[in-house]
C-alpha cells in the first residue's frame, strides 16, 4: 500500500498589486488628536511592501495639560513589511516595521513659562488595513494603526480611500 499526498500552490490574490490609501481618523497621542495618513503599498512575490506618511495634531487636550498655546503635533515617515490577502473585491493587510518621527510638543510648565520643542526619535510603526473596492480601482478602507516610539507611542483608526494601480 502506497499513501501519497497531493498539494496545489495557489499565488496570493494580491501578487503585484500596487495600491495608495488617503486615510484620516483619530489616535491616543496627547489625550486625543486627528491624524491623516497616506500609505503606498506593493505586494510582491513574497511580501507586502508598505511606505507610510502621516500627521497628527493633538484635537482635545488632557485636563492637565500645560501648554494651550500651541498644538502638539508628530510628523511621522515608515517603512512596513507584511503580507495580506484578498479577493476580486476586497483585501486585509498587515504591515509592521521602522520608521522615524518628529515630534513638535510643550515642556510642562506655567502659563507663560513653556518651551516649544521639535525632538526626533525612531518608532515601530504598525498598520492593518481592510478594503472594499467599490469599482475596479477605487476602494474604501478601514484601518488601524499606531505608532510605538519613545516621545509619544500611539493606537488610532482611519476611513479611507484607496486607489489600486
Amino acid at each position: 500500500m502506497v499513501a501519497s499526498a497531493n498539494a496545489q500552490y495557489e499565488d496570493n490574490p494580491l501578487k503585484g498589486k500596487k495600491w495608495a490609501t488617503l486615510g484620516a481618523g483619530l489616535n491616543t497621542a496627547d489625550n486625543i488628536s486627528w491624524q491623516t495618513a497616506i500609505t503606498g503599498t506593493m505586494r510582491g512575490e513574497t511580501m507586502i511592501t508598505q511606505l507610510r506618511f502621516g500627521y497628527s495634531q493633538e484635537l482635545i487636550e488632557a485636563a492637565n495639560d500645560s501648554c494651550t498655546q500651541k498644538k502638539n503635533k508628530i510628523i511621522e515617515m515608515g517603512l512596513l513589511w507584511g503580507d495580506g490577502w484578498g479577493g476580486k473585491r476586497w483585501f486585509v493587510a498587515g504591515t509592521l516595521g521602522f520608521g522615524l518621527n518628529v515630534r513638535m510638543y510643550c515642556t510642562p510648565g506655567d502659563y507663560e513659562d513653556f518651551e516649544y520643542l521639535t525632538a526626533v526619535t525612531l518608532g515601530i510603526p504598525a498598520h492593518i488595513e481592510f478594503g472594499v473596492m467599490a469599482s475596479k480601482n477605487i476602494g474604501i478602507t478601514l484601518s488601524v494603526l499606531g505608532n510605538w516610539n519613545f516621545r509619544q507611542p500611539y493606537a488610532g483608526a482611519h476611513l479611507g480611500v484607496t486607489y489600486r494601480m
